[in-house]
């Protein structure tokens, strides 16, 4: 009975390294939402697979919302300093700042000579604005803010996660960066942590840059305020999910 025990203990044991795996590539532990990123960007499943796998989890982001804004009632939220990008929003991968809007909750196509190159939707709730080469959007707190665009003229992943790192130093200080993490899609994903230039409140970044399959390389960043980074990581998981190469966007 000890031996089963002990087998027993082992086995779950087993069972909770395997679940926070994918947080945890790339030698650096990373939970909430940076770990989400590193686990589902770009994931590269099949169409069928994909649409199942989005579906649950637009039920747990959802859920989290619900959670989200119990806790938004609460002491503690309400004492501390929060990020808000819908007054300064870290524009990291644009050329030029975004100006155009886009239909809430709808898929948004990046095009190239009219073709499509990469593909994003937003939580239907978040402010969306979109660029020449690039679609941003905010959350409805203002506390999370992302953003999707093609690098043009980039030479390789390794090159894009460099440009993408002097787009953070425009907006942040102080910034720790975890060792960079190859993910299951083949993209090069990068997190860590800084403070807004101007706030000086934390937050917490991830990044990835990727193949888009339609000519120029593709990179998407996320920045989350660090209060509320573990009420984020079903949304951010959920984003992340949605993002589609040229090949799997309908013409």
């Amino acid at each position: 009975m000890r031996k089963l025990g002990v087998l027993g203990v082992v086995a779950l044991a087993l069972a909770m390294l395997a679940l926070d795996a994918p947080a945890q590539r790339g030698g650096a532990v990373r939970g909430g939402a940076r770990g989400a990123v590193v686990g589902e960007f770009i994931g590269g499943e099949s169409a069928a697979k994909a649409g199942a796998v989005i579906g649950a989890t637009r039920g747990a982001m959802d859920a989290e919302a619900k959670r989200r804004a119990q806790y938004q009632t609460t002491a503690e939220y309400q004492k501390a300093q929060h990020s808000n990008f819908n007054e300064a929003p870290p524009e990291v991968l644009a050329t030029s700042p975004s100006s155009g809007s886009a239909t809430k909750g709808s898929e948004v196509v990046i095009r190239k000579d009219g073709k499509p190159v990469v593909g994003i939707t937003f939580p239907p709730d978040w402010k969306q604005k979109v660029g020449e080469n690039q679609v941003s959007a905010v959350s409805a707190d203002g506390h999370a803010w992302t953003a999707i665009a093609t690098r043009e003229g980039v030479k390789d992943q390794e090159a894009g996660i460099e440009t993408i790192k002097k787009g953070f130093a425009k907006y942040l200080k102080d910034t720790k960066y975890d060792e960079p993490t190859k993910t299951k899609g083949g993209a090069l994903v990068v997190t860590g942590t800084g403070k807004g230039m101007k706030s000086g409140i934390n937050v917490v970044f991830a990044a990835g840059v990727f193949d888009s399959g339609a000519g120029p390389l593709a990179g998407a960043a996320f920045v989350i305020d660090e209060n509320v980074e573990d009420h984020y990581k079903d949304t951010v998981r959920f984003i992340c999910q949605t993002i589609k190469r040229a090949k799997d966007i309908a013409k």
